[in-house]
């Protein structure tokens, strides 16, 4: 049993990263400023993590903080203010949530001489590029604030690992979706969109022609990966993981699943037009294998949800 803390633990993939470690036996403690993270996702486990409301922004508070926590053995930094969108509208709101508290994260790391910090980046670092797979030694060419503040995070992480010997651990996440995921709000995801769509008997908005590729990623897929990763030996003291299904699959198809009518809409500009993780990395050093694909993940969708047609 190890103690473990999960910035962002309140939130979607966070919740479901602390269930499991529950689920593990871990000691876990879950530090979140519920902004969006909300406690009703952690309602099944409530009794069996602590939590500390703390805005990892606020760096000045930072010593109170290490006040409260001691002899953590591994922080997973999931917390942020994802979606693309709302950085494009609050790009200083986001790089507070983003970049400066994850340099926040990283001390608070190096403060506690804690065994590994395993940090939630994204795909969208990698922006637009002429090769498919996408591999980790890539050029990042990011294209919109989420995916600088993404790469200035494992930047940073990498240079805490080189300047002060901090084992740490980046993961881009590929496109994740599953159980628990926003459905409500101005940034939430596309699943949500055409959920919303549906009941409303309205059809699937879909920008640009469709053929335009994600690399979707179950959520449970994502958390199996970071569990593993936390017996993982590393060769460096920073390493980079792409954790995706390993699947292109067009916004087509995906609408093809939901089957459901369409209406394209002009695409939109500065977009990636094909995603596809490379993961070889991932199945050769953490022996991680994603498990669900997207037909079932859409079908787990539907039935989580309980689609109400409107005619």
């Amino acid at each position: 049993m190890a103690k473990v803390v999960v910035t962002g633990g309140a939130g979607f993939i966070g919740s479901h990263l602390v269930g499991r470690l529950v689920e593990l036996e871990h000691d876990v403690t879950v530090v979140d400023n519920f902004s969006t993270g909300k406690r009703d996702n952690l309602a099944k486990i409530i009794e069996k993590v602590k939590i500390v409301e703390f805005d990892l922004a606020n760096w000045t508070k930072l010593p109170e903080l290490v006040e409260k926590l001691q002899k953590v053995e591994f922080i997973f930094h999931l917390a942020a203010l994802p979606r693309i969108g709302r950085s494009l509208d609050n790009p200083l709101e986001t790089h507070e949530a983003n970049v400066t508290s994850t340099l926040t994260a990283l001390e608070f790391a190096r403060k506690l001489e804690v065994s590994k910090f395993l940090y939630a980046s994204s795909s969208s670092v990698y922006g637009i590029q002429e090769t498919l797979p996408l591999k980790e030694n890539l050029i990042p060419n990011p294209q919109n604030p989420y995916a600088v503040q993404k790469l200035m995070g494992e930047l940073y992480c990498k240079n805490h690992s080189a300047v002060f010997g901090l084992k740490t651990l980046a993961f881009r996440f590929f496109n994740v979706y599953g159980q628990g995921m926003s459905l409500e709000g101005t940034y939430k995801l596309v699943f949500a969109v055409w959920k919303e769509q549906i009941e409303n008997g309205l059809p699937l908005t879909i920008y640009g022609d469709g053929e335009q590729t994600r690399d979707f990623t179950h959520v449970a897929d994502i958390v199996d990966g970071l569990v593993l990763a936390m017996d993982y030996k590393q060769k460096e003291d920073f390493e980079l993981f792409n954790l995706g299904a390993g699947r292109q699959v067009s916004v087509n198809y995906l609408a093809s699943l939901f089957e459901h009518k369409v209406t394209h809409l002009p695409e939109r500009p500065n977009e990636e037009k094909y995603k596809e993780a490379d993961i070889t990395r991932a199945r050769t050093c953490l022996a991680w294998e994603p498990r669900v694909t997207i037909e079932e993940g859409v079908s787990l969708f539907k039935n989580e949800n309980h689609f109400t047609l409107k005619k």
